[in-house]
């Protein structure tokens, strides 16, 4: 009877015959281009603009003093010194100066993080596969989120750590392993993951080395919480406000919460956004295919069960991986940002790896490529500033972030270029701002750290007009989604003039508010003013209405529909003009059109009422107003 031969086990990395310089292994440089498909999907974008909580640290790092790294840097719910105060200190200048650049390190990272993923993995497995792993993360369009916004190199940041510790962990180098670790610690809290996982790396670790790992990365964990736990209570640290679950959410149980977010992380493994698209049936096809290879090649093949068997290990650890990474996602709902799937996603790929490679080695490339079809079918970045946010489904997207960057990075080309320098105590009011768009500046600032002048305020329009001040008004920002420019600057006398012209049309002095509005539009020269010029057409159309001029009144008002369809006196005139001539329905419809718009318009509602009795015959006259 012949004698059977011994199982043959997977050596550890530094066992294995020598592999050769990553400089000369090919797929070490595939590993490094897999960076390259996400940013030639992320071109044309202002990549790099800082944009919301950026301005919260860098107002920090420019105006406090204080280079402790024992407070939030700038965050009031989170420490994290080294992705806040650390990145900020060091980058501000460049990030003001040249936001692109900031895309460009990000993007680098990136590439280097892959690297060092196919480094960790080359050892145990084959370079095709290892490289399949290593881009995992990076075959995603949310990924993009991490190249443009700075406030990401919190994730980045995390996952570039993280691959670091996993690299020292597979050649067994304890220091390098928690020197990582520690780092990915300091910049997300999410990276406790990885503590929890770099102990039960397979092949890695002999199960008496493994104990000596486990209790390290607990130790250097366990210190971390406590500090963690330290700085919160001294700096008054709290979890932010605003962003808790409505009453139908409180009643959503731990494992719905858990199921929407594994849903949603796996969709954004396949470039799907949140809301259900064209593309969702073909990648559940293409999904259930590779499945079903799968299972008929272990049914079938002796060999593909003896390599799954060998690779169970690995398919648990990565299985382990993206489950508590995305536990760690379920606290967040309903607000869902695609591109914190990343870290949990590396798990994803070694487990996707593990098992389609022990089917059949060609089949890891299989879901390589639909990945790669699927960013280049994403959306790429918009191309303007639309005055409502698109609807996409999630919280924070690449597409929902791009239209800030752009608002941000038009804003501050506008002030500057007009004003190198504002005086200090100066306003800026801003009018029209797009909707969901007012938090992007950081309050004031936005304003401060562009100019680094902690004097300098923001104020809207609407405020001005009702305390009747334009002392200190350096110049007044108003946004339009059509023209050659998203941010026009206004002339400060010219609103002025404006202000007064609605005040005395109030008041019902239309033929004074008629000779403040030619002053208005004279005093603003600028022609790309549209949204300006087509308020002081539809404030002339009411004013004309008043005066009984009705014909020159519509002539106005078309005027100014023609500048901003949603401009509410416009429609509001038409539907005067066209109850008083009976035509009900029509007039009806602009009014509908109006409370649209402006749902507490004055009057409107009423009109309304006047209008449908008019169209029911209960009125005998139509009152033009």
């Amino acid at each position: 009877m012949p004698r059977s031969r011994p199982a043959r086990s997977t050596p550890a990395p530094q066992d294995r015959p020598d592999l050769g310089p990553l400089w000369r292994d090919p797929w070490a440089a595939a590993a490094i281009l897999g960076v390259v498909p996400l940013l030639l999907k992320s071109l044309g974008a202002p990549l790099g603009e800082p944009v919301a909580e950026d301005f919260d640290f860098l107002h920090h790092a420019l105006f406090s003093g204080d280079r402790s790294f024992l407070d939030g840097g700038g965050s009031l719910s989170f420490w994290r010194p080294l992705a806040h105060q650390v990145y900020y200190a060091t980058l501000a200048p460049l990030m003001l100066a040249h936001p692109g650049w900031i895309a460009a390190l990000h993007t680098m990272l990136l590439a280097v993080t892959s690297l060092v993923l196919y480094a960790t993995f080359r050892a145990v497995i084959p370079g095709p596969r290892a490289a399949a792993i290593a881009t995992f993360p990076m075959l995603a369009e949310s990924t993009r989120t991490l190249i443009a916004w700075p406030t990401q190199f919190v994730d980045l940041g995390t996952l570039f750590f993280s691959a670091i510790a996993l690299h020292e962990a597979a050649r067994r180098r304890l220091g390098g392993a928690l020197a990582g670790l520690l780092a990915a610690l300091l910049c997300k809290e999410v990276a406790v993951v990885t503590a929890l996982m770099l102990p039960w790396l397979p092949s890695a670790l002999s199960p008496r080395a493994r104990q000596r790992w486990i209790l390290a990365t607990a130790a250097l964990a366990s210190a971390w919480a406590a500090a963690y736990l330290v700085v919160r209570r001294q700096a008054g640290l709290e979890l932010p406000h605003g962003l808790e679950p409505d009453a139908a959410d409180l009643l959503l149980t731990a494992p719905a919460r858990l199921a929407w977010a594994v849903e949603n992380s796996l969709r954004a493994t396949m470039s799907l956004p949140w809301t259900r698209t064209g593309p969702d049936a073909l990648v559940t096809i293409l999904l259930a295919a590779l499945a079903g290879v799968v299972v008929w090649r272990l049914v079938t093949d002796a060999s593909a069960r003896l390599r799954a068997r060998a690779r169970i290990p690995w398919a648990a650890w990565g299985i382990s991986w993206f489950a508590l990474a995305t536990a760690a996602l379920a606290v967040v709902h309903p607000y869902w940002q695609p591109n914190r799937s990343a870290f949990g996603s590396l798990g994803t790929g070694v487990a996707a790896v593990a098992v389609l490679g022990s089917a059949h080695p060609a089949l890891p490339g299989v879901l390589v490529a639909a990945r790669l079809a699927m960013l280049a079918l994403s959306p790429g970045p918009p191309r303007s500033v639309t005055f409502i946010a698109p609807e996409t489904g999630a919280f924070m997207d690449f597409e929902k972030l791009v239209r800030l960057e752009r608002l941000m990075a038009s804003t501050r080309s506008a002030l500057e270029s007009r004003f190198p320098s504002l005086p200090r105590g100066a306003r800026v009011a801003h009018h029209r701002l797009p909707r969901l768009t007012s938090y992007a500046f950081g309050g004031d600032r936005a304003l401060q750290v562009w100019y680094r002048d902690s004097t300098l305020r923001w104020v809207p329009l609407k405020e001005l007009a009702i305390r009747q001040d334009m002392m200190n008004v350096a110049t007044i920002l108003e946004f339009q989604d059509h023209g050659p420019r998203p941010i026009v600057l206004l002339e400060v006398e010219a609103v002025r003039r404006l202000m007064k012209a609605n005040e005395l049309y109030g008041a019902r002095r239309p033929r004074e508010a008629l000779v403040e509005l030619r002053e208005a539009e004279r005093l603003e020269p600028g022609p790309d003013a549209v949204v300006f010029r087509s308020m002081v057409a539809g404030r002339r159309a009411l004013s004309l209405v008043d005066l009984g001029a009705h014909e020159q009144a519509e002539h106005e008002a078309q005027r100014c529909l023609g500048l901003l369809r949603d401009n509410a006196d416009g429609h509001l005139v038409l539907a005067l003009l066209w109850g008083d001539r009976g035509l009900f329905t029509e007039a009806e419809a602009q009014v509908d059109t109006v409370l649209r718009i402006e749902p507490e318009y004055p009057g409107a509602a009423r009109l309304r009422e006047i209008l449908r009795a008019g169209r029911a015959g209960l009125l005998p006259e139509m009152p033009v107003r």
